[in-house]
């Protein structure tokens, strides 16, 4: 059962990611002039985004008792990265504040599979930290160089 809910909200995790991502760019696409394209940072940042989505998503999926548990890590690290993008978003008074949503979805998913494989969650709060520190920094710098 719990394996099932995992399923179910890594999906919903990365539906919001690329849907969001997607209807977005569709959206800037069709409402702006010809010849007009989407620069650099916001196509980069709604890739990054659908990005994390997948990689949230295939942290569930590739996580059977099988193969190997640090596949388990991917869902820390998009979530790491969804939070990072989040509070730049919300520095901006920005509609990226919303990844906080599939943040705290893939956040759910990430500990019911900590749960179901009885480890510990520290090491696994590590990853989720130094990846919002490292995907902060990372887009930090590209705002001030595309400034």
């Amino acid at each position: 059962m719990k394996r099932s809910i995992e399923w179910i909200l890594a999906g919903i995790g990365a539906i919001m990611c690329i849907g969001g991502a997607a209807s977005i760019w569709v959206s800037q696409t069709t409402s702006s002039p010809p010849g007009f394209s989407l620069w650099l940072m916001p196509a980069l940042l709604l890739i990054y985004v659908a990005l994390l989505g997948v990689v949230g998503f295939l942290g569930i999926a590739l996580e059977p008792h099988q193969l190997s548990t640090y596949w388990g890590v991917l869902v820390w690290i998009a979530c790491g990265g969804l939070l990072a993008l989040s509070i730049l978003g919300a520095m901006s008074v920005s509609v990226i504040v919303l990844l906080a949503i599939p943040a705290l979805v893939f956040g759910g998913a990430a500990i019911l599979a900590n749960r179901r494989r009885e480890r510990k969650m520290l090491p696994d709060l590590g990853v989720l930290a130094v990846s919002s520190i490292a995907n902060f920094g990372l887009f930090f710098i590209f705002i001030t160089i595309g400034r």
